[in-house]
């Protein structure tokens, strides 16, 4: 019987005066081998099937990292390594051209290094300064098996996310039916005429979910993906396909003066019917009014019963509407997540407006998450300090608030980086309790059971924070790659630390867990470059202060995580 066989993808590609080396990702010159980590050697490869031609950084960053929340510095930090790799100089280029405001051009010469024959009559240069023609020794075969294997080695690339059915991962968060409805809240367009307006429209949709969230008849998507998708002209019923919600609750918000005029419409993925809509057009002060009735509307149109705990007074906290735009302002410079700079703008709009409103509980919980988040990102000189007074302030919110999650979860946050386990996971689980949809508190749980040798449930709990939490950020693919790790399953825990760092190159303590993933996966080459990597960026590093940064509770999982630093070459 005669059999096809598929033409095989060359294993090497001669790009400038180097070899790439495709399975093993180096780059071999003059004898010397360029190790390159996964993701910038699939940077290479996807350059590579459009030799000369301008590739947008949208490309990239969707072939890349696809599904996946990164920044733009993730693929700057990759070019960037790209270039080092080759020795290459961006102002004077001559393997990666960058097109200002664009993206990228691979403008060295690549073959395969067994060169594939010219065709008879290649195709010559198009006339008058078109489109620049195909070089001539990339053949129409060439180029369909280089873009197979593009495609080939890009989809091999470790996605993290709610696993597919049949895994481990739990179809539903945990005490959850899987009958109830699934909703996405995308971000309401700002129809005002000031730009500046962006922040309020934010803000609108950002309390929408967190209210609607609370309710454990409805599983909501969470704010992180939600806002994914802001600014995107995608139908509401792709965008529900990619989150594996039922319905998407949609709005647009404008504000005239001392009035607000707010359309909201709620979405039946399936069919695309609008099952719900309502216009409003009030005074600016009825801001709360209009929140509560779209809440009230959509529980109503899904048929969701509220069974969670009511808020006291509205549902923002405040009936002072300055207060409020306080808050708002302050969201809109915290949750940039961007540095020392904009977390103290954040505080100072928190401060004002519990100043205009000192019962204000959840103005309280965000100004709290500026103290711990400045600890934990080492942007303050006395973290204790920090980690103290989030906890002060915190429990201020929660004693005008009782219900308020956001407030447990920032206590909770501050008792862990204080290493109180116990008091922190009470925290967590008051958290998760008072939200049943709330991705951020299950991250925190899952950290607190590891630690706890309690692996396999801190695992279950962060896949339940994906699912809620789809387009999550970087610091969940860090949890999970812990959770494998403690679990000795080595290979899942290095896909997630690799897709970390790939959000967030410069994060030290991913790269530590990588390198002791590596290490005890039997890669030791590879772990001791991750170690080099580690002491080159900080030469003071110990591990003496890992095991306090990590405390385990069971010594042998301290002992387990430090031998493979140790392989490392970390001392």
């Amino acid at each position: 019987m005669n059999q096809t066989l598929e033409p095989v993808p060359p294993d090497r590609l001669k790009i400038g005066d180097c070899q790439f080396h495709v399975g093993s990702h180096e780059l071999r010159r003059d004898g010397k081998k360029i190790r390159l980590e996964p993701r910038v050697a699939s940077l290479l490869l996807y350059l590579a099937t459009r030799p000369g031609e301008p590739v947008s950084r949208a490309a990239l960053l969707e072939a890349l990292w696809p599904g996946v929340v990164v920044s733009d510095e993730a693929l700057t930090n990759a070019v960037n390594k790209l270039r080092r790799a080759f020795g290459d100089d961006r102002a004077n280029p001559k393997v990666i051209d960058t097109i200002p405001k664009a993206g990228y051009r691979l403008i060295a010469p690549v073959q395969p290094h067994e060169p594939v024959p010219a065709p008879a009559n290649p195709d010559g240069p198009t006339a008058g300064g078109g489109r620049r023609a195909r070089p001539r020794w990339l053949t129409p075969l060439a180029v369909v098996v280089l873009a197979g294997l593009a495609v080939s080695f890009v989809t091999r690339l470790p996605l993290t996310g709610p696993e597919p059915a049949g895994s481990e991962a739990p179809s539903q968060p945990t005490g959850t039916s899987s009958i109830r409805p699934t909703l996405a809240v995308l971000p309401f367009d700002n129809l005002s005429a000031e730009p500046d307006e962006e922040y309020f429209a934010d803000g609108i949709t950002d309390d929408l979910i967190t209210r609607l969230a609370k309710n454990p008849g409805l599983m909501v998507i969470a704010r992180d993906s939600a806002f994914f998708y802001k600014g995107k002209s995608l139908d509401p019923s792709v965008i529900a396909e990619k989150l594996k919600v039922g319905y998407v609750l949609r709005g647009s918000i404008r504000r005239e003066g001392d009035m607000v005029i707010l359309n909201a419409w709620l979405v039946d993925a399936a069919t695309g019917d609008h099952v719900w809509t309502e216009h409003y057009q009030r005074k600016a002060g009825q801001i709360f009014e209009i929140q509560n009735e779209i809440w009230s509307g959509v529980i109503t149109a899904l048929a969701a019963k509220d069974t969670g705990h009511p808020d006291t007074g509205t549902g923002t906290g405040t009936d002072d509407p300055r207060a409020y735009d306080s808050l708002l302002l302050g969201r809109h410079h915290f949750y940039r997540f961007e540095s020392r700079t904009e977390n103290l703008k954040a505080r100072a709009y928190f401060e004002e407006a519990v100043r205009l409103d000192p019962n204000f509980a959840m103005a309280y919980a965000m100004l709290a998450w500026t103290y711990a988040f400045e600890a934990m990102n080492g942007w303050t000189d006395s973290p204790l300090a920090a980690l103290q007074q989030a906890e002060r302030i915190a429990t201020r919110a929660i004693a005008i608030q009782p219900v308020l999650p956001l407030a447990y979860y920032v206590r909770g946050l501050s008792y862990r980086e204080q290493h109180e386990y116990v008091k922190a996971l009470v925290e967590a689980q008051k958290a998760i309790e008072y939200d049943p949809n709330y991705a951020n508190g299950r991250v925190l749980l899952a950290t607190l059971l590891y630690y706890a040798g309690r692996p396999e449930e801190g695992l279950a709990r962060i896949q339940e924070a994906m699912q809620i939490n789809p387009h999550h950020p970087y610091n969940y693919h860090f949890h999970l790659g812990q959770a494998y790790f403690v679990l000795h399953r080595y290979p899942k825990a290095i896909d997630a630390f690799n897709l970390g760092l790939s959000s967030n190159p410069a994060s030290e303590r991913m790269r530590v867990w990588l390198a002791a993933a590596l290490a005890q996966s039997g890669a030791i080459d590879a772990a001791k470059w991750e170690g080099e990597q580690i002491m080159a960026a900080n030469p003071d590093f110990s591990l003496h202060r890992m095991t306090q940064a990590f405390p385990f509770n069971n010594p042998a999982d301290m002992e387990h995580f430090l031998a493979g630093l140790r392989v490392a070459g970390l001392k």
